[in-house]
């Protein structure tokens, strides 16, 4: 899944981006997100916009999009079936336009075949609308997300 070469560069980018990226309260928040994202149920759902979609940009679940609860639902189904443990530990928060930001984290892993384990830097791009969370795009290239929102890498 990684090679050691591929988690060195990401290891650069995801330091570079913490640079700038915000340790404080918004984080917090979000945090709170993410633990609502674990929990699921009624109020995950009270906190996802009607047209809520996850797009993956991953070197697992590559190119994959889930949409709504019930794609939500099938999302965790997929992660499942690849890991025996998955927990994603947002570390940072890059703010950009138009109710956008790249929560800059690390994916500890466990593989269900393998039983390897890994602690990898991942990014995710949340974009809000409404006041509710509308998307999610995960990126396993840190630069990636931050492009995709008009952030310097």
């Amino acid at each position: 899944m990684y090679d050691q070469q591929d988690v060195e560069t990401l290891e650069r980018q995801f330091n570079a981006a913490m640079e700038e990226a915000d340790t404080g309260s918004a984080l917090d928040a979000v945090r709170r997100i993410y633990d609502e994202f674990d929990r699921g149920g009624e109020s995950l759902s009270a906190l996802l916009h009607p047209d809520f979609q996850i797009r993956m940009e991953a070197v697992f679940l590559d190119d994959k999009t889930y949409r709504g609860m019930r794609g939500f639902s099938k999302w965790r189904d997929d992660m499942e079936a690849i890991f025996e443990e998955e927990r994603f530990q947002p570390e940072g928060l890059r703010s950009a336009a138009d109710g956008r930001w790249v929560v800059l984290g690390r994916l500890q892993i466990t593989r269900k075949e393998s039983g390897d384990e890994l602690d990898v830097p991942l990014a995710h791009v949340l974009e809000q609308r409404d006041k509710k969370v509308a998307s999610l795009t995960a990126y396993s290239e840190i630069s990636a997300a931050l492009d995709a929102v008009g952030l310097p890498a």
